[in-house]
């Protein structure tokens, strides 16, 4: 009787083990979940910030289009958009460079 007793407890489920199992695997889940999710904002954060040092470098080197300010002989200022190549002058970065070794 007594060996019957014991394989009929052994091949029972218990219940509480069971829900314990089971709200294990649900935290499991839930935790992959959201570091899916923060590995995703990482990496967009990341290639954002990339494309935004990316421009401003570009922007610094001059490329692109270039706001070009004139004065005539009477002291009137004009302006004109033009190509950064037919610009002459320095640009932002080299003006900064300038005043920190100075």
């Amino acid at each position: 009787m007594a060996k019957k007793d014991k394989q009929k407890k052994e091949g029972e489920l218990n219940l509480n083990d069971v829900q314990k199992r089971m709200d294990k695997y649900y935290k499991a889940c839930e935790s992959e979940k959201k570091g899916k999710a923060a590995v995703l904002s990482l990496i967009g954060t990341s290639v954002f910030i990339l494309l935004m040092l990316l421009i401003i470098v570009l922007k610094m080197n001059g490329v692109g289009k270039t706001i070009v300010f004139t004065t005539d002989d009477s002291g009137n200022v004009s302006t004109s958009v033009a190509d950064s190549e037919d610009v002459s002058g320095q640009n932002l970065a080299e003006v900064i460079a300038d005043e920190i070794t100075d």
